[in-house]
């Protein structure tokens, strides 16, 4: 589920903040929802897209600003809080993943059924209002049924690579143009200088991103991919831009590729081929030319097949070139886990049950999406065997993702092994006594002094879970357990302060006297700047805590905590808020109030 605590873990605390600035400054504009995916225009030093998917192994953000440090960038965290705010929680579900194939062809075969039962001139009329609303399938039609022939657009992949070396290496990222953008002036995370690099570079590429979405769009396949292929190799041979005063590129070539990928992406790139109608002649061209390419790629580039693999990935999703993709990429240098992914596309295209859960299980080990979709596919098909098995690998591969699902669709008769381990796994990683308190019937005597001893070494190096480590040392070991671990942390450094304190209570009744001499020896050192203790409000307020809980705990350590106060009063004269601290916790008598009297009025004696 996508809430405010998975947003907020998602960026780091800067750009957490920031991001709630610019959504309280109403700077998320042009909100908008396709499906899963959420998508806004965020106004900072510069307009940014942004977008949003509600993934079924966790949000995905998207932005087109150069931020690429720790997290989600601040517009993501913009666009997260809009989102968060506009739509409530059962909404903010990722859709159910495809449980099988089959369930797509449901619209192929009403569409083969509708088709027969139309008349030739309700077919004809349907056609020539399709064609006069879109001039994109207009293109496709003139070229529908026709042999591919030479066109201008030779032309237009003859020069290509002078083009775009000559338009590319000619730019300058200097003084001036740092000057001449918003971003110079403005200190907002280092990225002044490179977003106005970026916004030259977005400028400079769109005119090639819209030839090439053009051809595509027309069904002109084979030149389509011709071109995306040219302009790879030419962009990643990029020698230097005309000037980099600032050191704004590593390797140019590279760093420019990456840009083109990225505004092709934000067009629509590879998904526009799959909205053309394609003749086909030129399907077949296209996917020979590619055969032969892949087979022998006459140039490459760094990322080669990660670049080629969303591209190949819409070819297979495309109905009338699945049929033919396999043959076509049989010689193609492709590594095992492309042609998994391609194997399984191509069963859900076209479809095929079995192929798609034989695809499914070669990724279920390095997929965590391809696992989710895969024990659906089971459940759906109630094969518990197949089911505990698939099961068992993805949660003992993503415990985290999976330990969920496990203890919703197995009992512990059913699935002994599994549903302990994923229990135990919740209870560490939840710090939960309601899972312990399940856990703790099914585990040996041995079993509970290891998960005790495992949650108490969570404990000590996360920090967070102090209490509910204690609370385990205190019922399921014994006083000396609980009084090391208790007196081994450094209390004033544990967060939140609640943790620490409930463990501090769990001693307290456990073995008072021990934890009125930890008090005595460490607020006199934090307070003499022990472990790198700062005085201040923070300190005062976690001692005052402290003794009133001893205070609390039970009239043996009532006297001593109240002799403690004094004594730490006497002996830190001038810190004056650790009195008020001690006293807000009845720990001092309040300020004794000494009437004056009146001044005395009578006449001024009369000097003679």
């Amino acid at each position: 589920m996508f809430t405010r605590q998975s947003l907020r873990q998602l960026a780091n605390a800067t750009s957490y903040s920031r991001g709630q600035s610019y959504y309280n400054n109403g700077s998320v504009t042009k909100l908008r929802r396709e499906g899963d995916t959420f998508h806004a225009v965020v106004q900072g030093s510069r307009s940014y897209r942004v977008a949003l998917r509600l993934a079924p192994a966790g949000p995905e953000c998207t932005c087109t600003c150069p931020y690429d440090w720790d997290g989600i960038c601040k517009h993501n965290v913009a666009l997260g809080l809009a989102v968060l705010d506009g739509h409530q929680a059962t909404d903010l579900q990722p859709a159910p993943p495809a449980l099988a194939p089959a369930a797509a062809s449901q619209l192929t075969t009403e569409l083969k059924a509708a088709w027969a039962e139309r008349k030739k001139g309700d077919k004809l009329r349907f056609l020539k209002q399709a064609l006069a609303k879109s001039d994109d399938l207009a293109r496709q039609f003139l070229g529908y049924g026709r042999q591919p022939v030479a066109t201008s657009d030779e032309d237009l992949l003859a020069d290509l690579p002078a083009r775009l070396t000559e338009t590319l290496e000619t730019l300058e990222f200097d003084e001036e143009l740092w000057e001449n953008s918003e971003s110079y002036y403005e200190d907002d995370e280092g990225e002044g200088l490179q977003e106005a690099a970026d916004e030259l570079l977005r400028e400079t590429l769109a005119p090639f991103v819209a030839e090439l979405l053009r051809v595509a769009r027309a069904g002109q396949l084979t030149t389509a991919l011709r071109y995306w292929t040219t302009a790879n190799a030419a962009i990643y041979q990029l020698d230097e831009p005309a000037s980099d005063d600032y050191g704004t590129f590593g390797h140019y070539g590279t760093d420019v590729l990456r840009h083109w990928h990225d505004d092709l992406a934000t067009a629509g790139w590879p998904q526009v081929l799959l909205a053309a109608v394609l003749p086909p002649a030129e399907l077949k061209a296209a996917l020979k030319w590619l055969s032969q390419h892949l087979a022998n790629p006459t140039d490459t580039w760094a990322g080669f097949e990660d670049s080629w693999r969303p591209l190949l990935l819409a070819l297979a999703a495309d109905p009338t070139a699945a049929p033919l993709l396999n043959e076509a990429l049989a010689k193609a240098q492709l590594s095992p886990d492309t042609r998994a992914h391609l194997r399984l596309q191509l069963a859900r295209t076209l479809p095929n049950d079995a192929a798609w859960a034989q695809a499914a299980e070669t990724l279920l080990p390095t997929d965590p999406a391809v696992a989710q979709q895969l024990l659906h596919f089971y459940l759906t098909q109630t094969d518990r065997p197949q089911l505990l098995r698939a099961a068992t690998t993805a949660f003992t591969t993503w415990p985290d993702r999976f330990g969920g699902f496990v203890l919703g669709t197995f009992t512990a008769a059913q699935a002994p092994d599994l549903f302990r381990a994923a229990l135990r796994y919740r209870a560490l990683a939840n710090s939960s006594r309601e899972d312990f308190t399940r856990l703790r019937p099914l585990l040996t005597p041995a079993a509970i002094q290891a998960f005790v001893r495992e949650a108490v070494a969570a404990a000590q190096k996360r920090r967070d879970s102090v209490a509910f480590a204690a609370e385990l040392l205190a019922t399921e070991t014994d006083t000396a357990a609980l009084r090391e671990f208790v007196l081994g942390l450094e209390w004033l450094f544990i967060s939140p302060a609640q943790e620490m304190e409930a463990a501090l209570a769990l001693l307290a009744a456990a073995d008072p006297t021990a934890l009125m001499v930890a008090l005595e020896t460490r607020s006199r050192a934090y307070l003499n700047g022990h472990a790198g203790a700062k005085r201040g409000g923070p300190l005062y307020g976690a001692i005052g805590r402290w003794l009133a809980l001893a205070h609390a705990a039970g009239p043996r350590l009532v006297e001593p905590a109240l002799r403690l106060a004094q004594e730490l009063r006497e002996e830190f004269p001038t810190l004056h808020m650790l009195k008020d601290a001690l006293r807000q916790h009845k720990l001092l008598p309040d300020k004794a109030v000494v009437a004056k009297e009146p001044a005395k009025r009578g006449r001024k004696p009369n000097p003679k």
